[in-house]
């Protein structure tokens, strides 16, 4: 089904007389589609089952053949068998595979990749030892069971499992152009906003400061925070400015952007025609241009779309959170991704300059981590964000409903709708909201109304209330201004199946101030 057609689904939904009964009578087409996303659900279950039975496999070649070695490897295999058939008996029956039930048996997969990944890591050494021959048996060695790097320190960015895992993302979720072209590189680090803190440390380490720096209005207030603390009178200004002084030619040392947008919201960066100023940009200096794609993420193909046709001076980089879209809904280890492209990494000094600075930082990922994350899978994740922003443009016409009808004051997307950001056929709006609710203006009191409302709801419906986004459950918590002003509801929308969705719409509907 394209894009036009569930638009039309969408439209023809009649949102009152559905929300007025006690409960929904969905159409035969939307169970359909409810039917399909079951089947999907199950697709990712033995995905995933995949994963894990890769990492036990794994765990099998690197631990010794002792008897406690075998005996929890036998316990891991016999675990993985009882989901292997729970998963199989949904394929055969998908409408048995209901919501509850896939979440438990993805949740428990979801531990089964930590626990392996952590076993896997259990017996490294930050700092392991050269082997210049081959072990004799039984002298212990100062090296983990699974570690491949040696004569490292694993705290100054020398894990060999990172930087294999930072080559996997970069080819997944990075459409960089060729080497031949422009070079791009890319690090993995222990969270988005410690890939901020690289790429702003770069910035002052590698200019000097020469020029100004401007973030825009609107930023994420950690990352305005993080800016001021760690550059020398960074400027805010709004998108409209920033983007004229750049299309006057003005000398600038670097700018933090985000074509997302968080709260209170502001205009975001209009990025089609930031990057057009910056192809007619000229200036002997580098310009630094950092992205936060965290909101946009896949829907961005920032350096496909873009690097090849910047001048020069412009050095080009994106940080992104890597636990929102990127972790299967897992929530399961903070971790971030820079990646850049600039003509200086034709040589091998600016690439080795950047590691350096990731090293004495110490922001590399701890390998325990990395190796518990599942795959890096473009099709995979770009399935996962499709269905979320189907469900997304249902939530939007949901929000639109309640404010004609005046059981919402307003709301904002995170994204605005624009040709340049999808997800195969679905143009991407984001999956947050931003919810003004009538009466309800300090922060404190969404507070109370999200906790009354997420204790009304019959648990295994999983409305949750809780903060981040790209989760599978549909998630509320309160947002504010400054002093706790201004405040609004955000949800992050969920991917559930589809008739899912829409009984938790009735229900929070209902549940209304």
């Amino acid at each position: 089904m394209n894009h036009l057609q569930k638009e039309q689904l969408i439209a023809e939904f009649d949102w009152a007389e559905q929300f007025a009964a006690e409960t929904l009578r969905l159409p035969a087409e939307l169970e359909a589609i409810e039917r399909g996303d079951r089947k999907a659900d199950l697709d990712e279950l033995e995905w995933l089952l995949a994963g894990v039975r890769s990492k036990l496999e794994a765990y099998g070649r690197a631990y010794p053949a002792d008897t406690f070695s075998r005996q929890l490897g036998d316990a891991f295999r016999a675990r993985l068998e009882r989901l292997q058939a729970s998963i199989q008996a949904g394929c055969r029956a998908p409408e048995a595979c209901e919501w509850n039930r896939f979440l438990a048996l993805k949740y428990e997969l979801r531990t089964l990749y930590k626990q392996l990944g952590g076993v896997l890591a259990g017996s490294d050494w930050q700092t392991p030892c050269v082997k210049t021959k081959p072990p004799e048996p039984g002298v212990p060695e100062e090296s983990g069971y699974a570690q491949s790097e040696q004569g490292t320190y694993t705290r100054a960015y020398g894990s060999e499992v990172v930087k294999a895992y930072e080559r996997q993302v970069l080819q997944a979720y990075y459409d960089c152009p060729g080497e031949q072209d422009l070079p791009c590189a890319g690090y993995t680090v222990s969270s988005g906003m410690k890939a901020l803190e690289l790429a702003l440390l770069g910035y002052r380490r590698f200019t000097g400061q020469q020029a100004p720096f401007y973030w825009q209005e609107g930023f994420y207030g950690e990352g305005v925070e993080l800016t001021e603390l760690l550059l020398d009178r960074p400027q805010c200004l709004a998108s409209a400015e920033l983007i004229a002084r750049i299309e006057a030619g003005e000398r600038i040392g670097g700018l933090l952007v985000d074509p997302g947008m968080s709260y209170p919201v502001r205009p975001p960066v209009p990025l089609e025609r930031l990057m057009q100023a910056l192809a007619n940009h000229r200036q002997a200096e580098p310009m630094y241009v950092i992205v936060d794609r965290t909101l946009t993420s896949l829907a961005n193909p920032l350096f496909a779309r873009y690097a090849a046709e910047l001048p020069e001076h412009i050095v080009l980089i994106s940080v992104e959170s890597g636990i929102k879209y990127l972790q299967y809904g897992f929530d399961m280890a903070s971790i971030g991704y820079l990646t850049v492209t600039e003509r200086g990494l034709r040589q091998s000094e600016r690439r080795e300059a950047w590691e350096a600075l990731a090293g004495l930082l110490g922001a590399g990922a701890e390998p325990s981590v990395v190796r518990q994350l599942p795959q890096p899978d473009w099709a995979r994740v770009a399935a996962r964000l499709e269905r979320l922003g189907r469900n997304a443009w249902w939530v939007d016409a949901y929000l639109t409903y309640a404010r004609r009808s005046g059981r919402i004051e307003a709301y904002a997307r995170t994204v605005d709708p624009s040709p340049l950001y999808r997800i195969g056929e679905t143009p991407w709006i984001g999956a947050v909201f931003y919810i003004r609710l009538p009466g309800l203006e300090r922060q404190e009191q969404v507070e109370r109304w999200v906790d009354r409302t997420t204790a009304s709801v019959p648990e295994e419906e999983h409305l949750v209330s809780g903060g981040s986004f790209g989760f599978d459950t549909f998630r509320m918590n309160a947002v504010s201004g400054a002093n706790g002003g201004e405040a609004a509801l955000r949800i992050s929308v969920g991917r559930e199946p589809l008739g899912q969705l829409l009984r938790l719409l009735h229900a929070l509907h209902r549940r209304l101030p």
